[in-house]
């Protein structure tokens, strides 16, 4: 009778994972073809331009390396303080940032550069003083440590080494997971760019990082365990939900920080830029903005009882739209109100903006995401998960 239920658990994951990785594949072809039409048309069949030279694909990098960057800490933390609960499920984390981030944060680069050719310079000329190579190192070195995090976490799992063999990799993992901040030295070192250049941009992007990470771990482990794959307590996402509720909180006070500094002179650089997202044509976003940070803080912040999975996944999805929306709108708040503008007949002025991602943007992004998701899902038997993970 037990080998019967066995089988027909393996059958049941067997099928979900299956349906999945159609599901997956089709997306993942979907972007394969809008990449095809971005490269054989060139990026006018994007909405980027002279206004809006960051769009979707730079928010898709920036949440993405965040994502990587959380989850080695999600999986290194276990190992270094007193969370012993969270240790069946780091092989998730950390396989997760060794592939499906890496690889999705990596593609988004590479299609916002148009020609996939210029991801050479990165190594052949690349620039010591750039933090855009820095990114590309730190990029390397979380591909590089997750794999070595993912492998030493199944030997362990397998009884092949002990615990103690762990420690230094998930020290090391730590560290590379902190360094998140240098993605946010690519903005806030460009002086003239003020909403930019400022030295709470390295804490907002760890913030950012970690809260994605988190609802994204969060958002797995409920697709996990209704698969049959794990058997994650909701009082484990619960609590999960309440780190993540207080970094929401720390963001929010940021964001609001920053909107009130901003408009308070009345008038100057910054204030033009912030009226424009709070009052002018960015208000929408910023709003909604608003909206799904205070959601997702209510959801997230409510105890995680048994059968009330559902809001702390609700809470998640809200999570990351809000990361969405923080880093999308300060990008445009800054690129649609410029300090210098060209010489000649004036490039800006009117009404401009917000940016709207093109359908080809859209889709493309949805594929690169798609085949995280695949490759995610490829690996999920090669982790030993299933009833060990409750030990």
């Amino acid at each position: 009778m037990a080998v019967q239920t066995n089988t027909t658990v393996k059958n049941t994951k067997q099928t979900s994972s299956n349906l999945w990785n159609i599901i997956f594949a089709v997306f993942a072809v979907l972007g394969s073809v809008c990449w095809g039409l971005q490269l054989t048309q060139g990026l006018q069949v994007t909405n980027l331009g002279v206004n809006t030279m960051w769009g979707l694909y730079i928010v898709g990098f920036m949440i993405f390396t965040g994502v990587a960057a959380g989850s080695l800490l999600f999986a290194a933390v276990p190992y270094l303080f007193k969370f012993i609960e969270f240790k069946p499920y780091t092989r998730i984390a950390s396989y997760l940032g060794a592939v499906s981030s890496i690889v999705a944060a990596s593609l988004f680069i590479i299609v916002d550069i148009g020609n996939p050719e210029r991801a050479w310079l990165f190594i052949t000329s690349g620039n010591l003083t750039s933090p855009m190579f820095w990114d590309f190192l730190m990029l390397a070195s979380y591909m590089v440590l997750s794999i070595i995090f993912t492998r030493q976490l199944i030997l362990v799992h397998e009884g092949k080494k002990d615990e103690a063999s762990v420690k230094p990799v998930a020290v090391i993992s730590f560290i590379a997971g902190i360094l998140v901040t240098v993605t946010s030295f690519v903005f806030c070192f460009q002086i003239a760019r003020p909403l930019w250049n400022t030295p709470v941009q390295p804490l907002s992007f760890l913030i950012a990082a970690l809260v994605a990470a988190l609802s994204v771990q969060m958002i797995l482990a409920t697709l996990l365990k209704r698969s049959g794959y794990i058997q994650m307590p909701v009082k484990l996402l619960g609590k999960m939900g309440k780190v993540a509720a207080v970094l929401l909180c720390i963001e929010l006070i940021v964001v609001v920080g920053e909107v009130f500094i901003g408009l308070y002179p009345g008038g100057g650089e910054e204030y033009a830029a912030f009226h424009w997202l709070v009052f002018g044509e960015g208000a929408l976003g910023f709003w909604v903005e608003l909206v799904a940070l205070i959601a997702a803080i209510v959801l997230l912040s409510k105890p995680g009882t048994s059968g009330k999975a559902g809001s702390i996944v609700a809470g998640a999805v809200l999570a990351l739209v809000a990361i969405y929306l923080i880093k999308s709108n300060l990008l445009q708040a800054q690129l649609f109100n410029p300090l210098i503008t060209y010489a000649g007949p004036p490039v800006y002025g009117g009404t401009t903006g917000p940016y709207v991602p093109s359908l080809i943007e859209i889709g493309l992004s949805l594929g690169i995401v798609a085949l995280g998701a695949l490759l995610l899902n490829l690996g999920l038997s090669k982790l030993n998960l299933g009833v060990n993970a409750r030990k």
